[in-house]
């Protein structure tokens, strides 16, 4: 198997969010609520259960990665959670909802995409990086809502494709 290392939205834009209510670089504004039903935390990488407070914001699945953003909604716990560790494989919360996989080169040059929804995810992850060499990494998403969950890298490649850090506004 090979190892991967799941990466969740950096804790700074967590809780930059939390504080200021606010996307970071867009500075839309945040939606905060009580959710109906279960919802993917872009932190901890667990489900939001209905009832919690919820935040939705507007956020760039690209950032810390490549230069063009592709910005989109993603949820967070209302309150402070910790992030999910990048070695613990991936979410086993996450597992039996059906999820995108779509693996990408340098230059956001997607080379493939895969749907999922047996929860066999490693096995997908692994099949995308073996055959497809150039990717650098994949991007998880919802095939339900469509959105941004987390990304997957080779854990052993460690290409230093992005570590956290909340970017400041750019022109638009």
């Amino acid at each position: 198997m090979l190892p991967i290392r799941v990466v969740a939205i950096p804790t700074e834009v967590a809780e930059a969010v939390r504080a200021t209510m606010r996307a970071p670089v867009y500075e839309h504004p945040a939606h905060a609520e009580v959710g109906s039903d279960a919802a993917p935390c872009r932190h901890c990488l667990r489900l939001i259960t209905p009832g919690e407070r919820r935040i939705l914001f507007t956020y760039d699945r690209f950032a810390q990665v490549e230069s063009l953003p592709l910005p989109g909604p993603i949820f967070v716990h209302g309150q402070a959670c910790p992030r999910y560790p990048d070695g613990a494989g991936f979410p086993e919360e996450l597992r039996a909802s059906p999820r995108t996989l779509e693996a990408y080169a340098r230059g956001r040059q997607l080379l493939a995409k895969k749907y999922v929804e047996d929860g066999k995810m490693e096995e997908a992850i692994e099949q995308l990086f073996a055959h497809h060499p150039a990717a650098d990494y994949i991007h998880v998403n919802s095939t339900t809502a469509g959105c941004f969950t987390f990304r997957v890298e080779r854990q052993a490649a460690r290409r230093n494709i992005g570590e956290a850090t909340v970017p400041t506004a750019s022109p638009r």
